[in-house]
């Protein structure tokens, strides 16, 4: 499974930071690479004009997207959601756009 694009990882992130606790980006990171199944190559790999590394990369958008969509908030410690995320999944949605969160 090739590493999956911001928009595909705004679901599992929002569910990941769902049990209230303050989440570090380490921590996510480490959830969406076991819950996509990623191996240690693609989590390291780097863009080719870049340089920059894509699954940290990817996670951060997704991270940014429902930060300015409100469903998640940074904290002192970590990523938390919000009421706004607790609605969203009590929703049971299927997937989230970008578009959907702003």
């Amino acid at each position: 499974m090739p590493i999956p694009t911001v928009q595909p990882l705004l679901l599992p992130v929002l569910r990941i930071v769902a049990d209230q606790a303050e989440q570090s980006v380490e921590v996510i990171r480490k959830r969406v690479k076991d819950e996509f199944k990623l191996t240690d190559e693609q989590v390291k790999q780097t863009h080719p004009k870049s340089g920059k590394n894509v699954f940290v990369n990817r996670v951060a958008w997704a991270l940014a997207h429902l930060v300015m969509g409100k469903e998640i908030e940074l904290r002192e410690h970590g990523y938390q959601i919000t009421e706004r995320g607790l609605a969203v999944l009590k929703e049971n949605p299927l997937d989230l756009t970008i578009k959907g969160l702003h």
